[in-house]
């Protein structure tokens, strides 16, 4: 089952793992408070204006209770006695530093160098080029996205996975231009259907997701949920 915003705990709305150190979760904080602004376009004709309030309202309590150390002891006391989160695991200590040794460059044979007094190397001069080189004709955007589209048979997750590294994106690329969770990012290409939101919130994840790679966003969201909603039909219960 997909979990709704209301059902997911603290450390789950703000995408962050419960060792999580304060700098971590005010970093969260600041991205998904960025996705669930009023004005966001992920958030375009999704949500009425009280849903917004409501789910910006649980975004600053749960910002509130991880913060401060006595809030979150008690917090994470009652996850765990309701079995929802593990215990964080003890922090590790820092690796012990050892300088590495300094290793000399290698000395040349003094015929090998050039201290001003020996002949300069002669330069060879350049060769002019035969041919002028020819600047591609200019493509339109919407000419692009016909381009990608038609070479995609499927928007499935690999494939859209390897059309972000063909553009030469990481996921953080994508995650700061379309304000998207990057664990969300992370479970599109993977095609975890069972960890992404509910259909609303993923349509448009998914519209921003293609805008920012140049493709159709209508037939990569109509594919990608095409998938998304057989996969969970196919789960037995």
């Amino acid at each position: 089952m997909i979990k709704k915003i209301e059902e997911m705990n603290y450390y789950e709305l703000l995408e962050v793992s419960p060792s999580a150190t304060k700098q971590e979760i005010h970093k969260a904080y600041e991205r998904v408070r960025r996705v669930y602004e009023p004005d966001s376009i992920a958030l375009y004709s999704l949500f009425t204006s009280e849903e917004t309030a409501s789910i910006n309202q649980r975004i600053e309590e749960a910002y509130r209770t991880l913060l401060y150390d006595d809030n979150r002891k008690r917090y994470d006391a009652m996850l765990m006695s309701r079995n929802h989160v593990q215990q964080p695991p003890p922090p590790q200590p820092a690796p012990k530093y050892q300088p590495r040794p300094i290793q000399r460059p290698l000395s040349l044979p003094s015929e090998n160098r050039y201290y001003g007094s020996a002949e300069p190397l002669q330069q060879r001069p350049q060769q002019p080029l035969q041919q002028p080189l020819q600047q591609a004709p200019a493509v339109s955007s919407a000419e692009h996205i016909a381009t990608v589209s038609t070479h995609i048979a499927e928007f499935t997750g690999p494939a859209i996975k390897a059309l972000r590294e063909q553009r030469g994106l990481t996921i953080r690329n994508v995650a700061d231009e379309t304000k998207v969770g990057s664990r969300y990012l992370e479970y599109i290409e993977t095609e975890t259907f069972q960890k992404l939101p509910a259909r609303p919130y993923l349509r448009g994840f998914l519209v921003l997701y293609a805008k920012a790679l140049g493709c159709d966003p209508e037939r990569m969201t109509g594919d990608y949920l095409k998938r998304c909603d057989a996969a969970v039909s196919q789960k037995p219960r």
